[in-house]
């Protein structure tokens, strides 16, 4: 199974007066294959490619991630608690 969107929970609301967004407190939306958005609701020009969730340890506290892939090579890093993950085969 894989990853194919993400919807924040409480962090990274769009507000109005941004492109698309009709209201406050709008969760934050990433799906593969389509644009990544600022908080303000414009786009930054690069296509979502991928999304991984990642679980480790480190000095004894455990953390998990999501590792956000897009079209310009970079990785953006999420905290997994403050995110709603979206799986599908």
């Amino acid at each position: 199974m894989k990853i194919v969107s993400l919807q924040s929970v409480g962090l990274g609301a769009i507000f109005s007066g941004g492109n698309g967004a009709t209201g406050f407190n709008e969760p934050y939306l990433i799906t593969v294959g389509e644009n990544l958005y600022d908080g303000r609701g414009y786009s930054l020009y690069v296509t979502v490619t991928e999304i991984n969730y990642q679980q480790g340890d480190f000095d004894a506290y455990g953390f998990e991630i999501y590792t956000v892939h897009t079209s310009d090579g970079h990785i953006r890093v999420l905290p997994a608690d403050k995110y709603i993950a979206e799986w599908s085969e």
